[in-house]
């Protein structure tokens, strides 16, 4: 069967007149006739029957007719579908947070404030996923960037909350932590694997009490003073109101470097638009004076 075939049975099952028939389709009457037929043997049962000069469906035109009416006209319609399909996928921003949810989710709010219509699709995994801008930690610096995506950098001290009643004269070196209760992030986080990696580096091994892949659980049992963790200066935020503050760490290999990137063969203006306003968004945080100081 094909399309027009099915499409042309459709017209005579409605009409029930061949000529008329004919004339709405825009063909030659015996080109209509012959159609059908062909139809017919391919089915291999008569649809129509002859009834002076009009026609009628035979049982299985009548079964042909309800069952081909249905789909062509979802067929009729895919294109006004597809258009809107595509109109949502134009706006659609595919946003990969592999790090600094916090900021991310601030980010995206001040954006919907100003487009309402706005749609994000969000995921933390983008290994194996298509997306348009991702937000990661890059361990090595910018030289690991990867080829064929722009990107923006944003580096961060690395520092360790502590009591708030802890007297501090300068920087903490690690050694000073030792035996301290640790609060971490579980370690498939991005920043907890960069934090474990530096500590090897410097022969230190954290003694960790506590851990959650939540960085909000995280967050909350360091400034609730349960214990020390190391927090970056700005993407996080501030501790809150608990009782504990943050502190430099002597070692200036804790930095991390955040990357904002957009895949370049992307050319849809709505993540284009939004990758350049989350930049410009951590731009502004990282002008501000750093929880660490100067």
């Amino acid at each position: 069967m094909e399309l027009q075939q099915l499409r042309y049975f459709e017209e005579v099952a409605r009409t029930q007149h061949v000529t008329n028939s004919a004339r709405r389709l825009n063909v030659a009457q015996p080109a209509l006739t012959q159609s059908i037929k062909r139809l017919e043997r391919e089915l291999g049962v008569r649809l129509l029957e002859r009834v002076g000069r009009n026609v009628r469906l035979t049982p299985c035109g009548e079964a042909l007719r309800d069952r081909v009416g249905p789909v062509l006209a979802a067929l009729d319609a895919l294109p006004d579908e597809l258009a809107e399909v595509a109109g949502r996928e134009r706006t659609t921003v595919r946003l990969a947070i592999e790090s600094a949810s916090g900021m991310a989710v601030e980010a995206i709010a001040d954006w919907r404030a100003d487009h309402a219509d706005a749609r994000f699709v969000v995921m933390q995994d983008a290994a194996s996923q298509r997306w348009d801008v991702r937000l990661r930690t890059v361990h090595g610096g910018a030289d690991r960037a990867d080829r064929g995506f722009e990107a923006a950098r944003f580096v961060e001290r690395i520092g360790v909350a502590v009591p708030a009643d802890r007297k501090i004269a300068g920087p903490l070196a690690l050694e000073e932590l030792a035996g301290e209760p640790f609060i971490c992030l579980a370690g498939s986080r991005a920043f907890r694997s960069l934090c474990d990696e530096l500590c090897a580096q410097a022969g230190f091994a954290p003694h960790v009490a506590f851990e959650s892949d939540s960085p909000a659980v995280v967050r909350g049992m360091i400034g609730l003073g349960l214990g020390v963790g190391f927090w970056p200066e700005r993407s996080w935020g501030g501790l809150g109101e608990g009782s504990a503050r943050l502190a430099a760490l002597a070692d200036a290999r804790f930095v991390r470097t955040l990357e904002i990137s957009q895949a370049e063969a992307d050319g849809r203006e709505e993540a284009a638009a939004f990758r350049s306003f989350l930049v410009s968004f951590f731009e502004k945080r990282w002008r501000e004076p750093s929880q660490l100081g100067a």
